[in-house]
């Protein structure tokens, strides 16, 4: 099968979708398909069909970067028009310029999927009418968790396929580190609000002097016993994850699926988050402790309770794998190819002939 999976957002910044789309595009090729990857870029992006410079644009508690040129609208029709995809799998479909462009030239059976969800409806209020009549031309939707399928379905009702976001098997599972070594507690994230870093930082001060904090995402200077790796590759991101005692994931609220949350699990190392529908829906109580978000008391109480027992963050980092397990790449490419035939099946029955002549009578 020849597939596009298009990326509105930059791919020179990390992201969760970016993570989900080289994901699956990983996994699909793996399997002998031909895939492309079509998203905005600002610097090199090796493997990916580049459409442009990206802008950034305060949206959702966070700064998205997207293309909204009209050069990059061309190139995407250029590429789309030009390779024959078999299926063309736009993320976030209503998102400038990439997506949007697909989803009005239609080269291919469409399938969308929805990563994002909000405590309001936004910009799906404004222009719920125009929406429902764009995604009306996908042949297949897909919501990657049941708050994003919520998300979407207020304002745009329809039939959504609740596919998680994958995560690939650890090569390796996490170190217990020497009895003596100090417990090291990880945040991955960017800096910014919605992700809840100063309530991590305020919970950290009043944590053991002994626990060290490690932050991935954001750098500067913060305090004696915080190290700032700022972005850092696939393989230090993953080798700081093996040696992290427990991962801390404090966000305020806009999550729409535990991806760091699952990728701990999956390495065997316990989890502390908030309590966000999206994180309850994936971190079972034998991975980990769910607590207020926006409380330091109660996030600090927490880590200190796991950082203090070391016989319950064993018993939890042995159930992660087992239960990180239906998030496997493997497990969650199966089911979006069979998705994939369905559009097909789909596009085909509304070109057939006959729903030809209905639509013409």
């Amino acid at each position: 099968m020849r597939v596009a999976l298009v990326c509105p957002y930059s791919w020179s910044v990390p992201g969760g979708v970016q993570s989900h789309v080289s994901g699956l595009a990983r996994e699909l090729r793996r399997r002998g398909h031909d895939v492309d990857v079509l998203a905005p870029a600002d610097g090199p992006a090796p493997g990916v069909v580049g459409l442009g410079r990206s802008v950034p644009i305060p949206d959702n508690g966070s700064v998205q970067r997207v293309a909204l040129s009209p050069a990059a609208a061309a190139r995407t029709i250029r590429v789309l028009r030009r390779a024959r995809y078999d299926v063309v799998h736009l993320h976030e479909p209503m998102l400038p310029a990439p997506c949007l462009t697909a989803l009005a030239l239609r080269p291919a059976p469409l399938v969308g999927t929805f990563h994002m969800a909000a405590e309001a409806r936004r910009w799906y209020r404004v222009f719920g009418t125009l929406c429902r009549r764009a995604l009306a031309r996908l042949d297949v939707r897909i919501a990657v968790s049941e708050a994003a399928r919520r998300y979407v379905a207020a304002s745009c009702p329809g039939e959504y396929a609740v596919v998680p976001n994958g995560v690939a098997r650890p090569r390796t599972a996490a170190r217990a580190g020497a009895p003596d070594a100090p417990p090291r507690i990880l945040f991955v994230g960017r800096p910014e609000p919605r992700k809840g870093l100063p309530v991590l930082l305020e919970a950290f001060a009043s944590v053991d002097g002994g626990a060290r904090l490690d932050l991935v995402g954001p750098d500067g200077d913060f305090g004696e016993r915080v190290t700032a790796h700022g972005r850092v590759d696939d393989a230090r991101r993953a080798e700081l994850l093996r040696g992290a005692s427990v991962l801390c994931a404090p966000s305020l609220r806009a999550e729409s699926f535990g991806l760091v949350l699952v990728e701990a699990m999956a390495a065997g190392v316990p989890v502390v988050a908030s309590d966000l529908p999206a994180y309850r829906a994936v971190l079972p109580e034998n991975c980990g402790e769910l607590v207020p978000p926006g409380d330091p008391p109660a996030l600090a109480l927490a880590l200190e309770r796991l950082l203090a027992d070391r016989d319950l963050r064993a018993h939890m980092a042995a159930a992660g794998p087992a239960e990180a397990a239906r998030y496997d790449w493997e497990r969650v490419a199966g089911r979006i190819l069979e998705l994939y035939e369905q559009a097909i099946h789909r596009s085909c029955l509304r070109a057939s002939p006959a729903n030809s002549f209905r639509r013409a009578a």
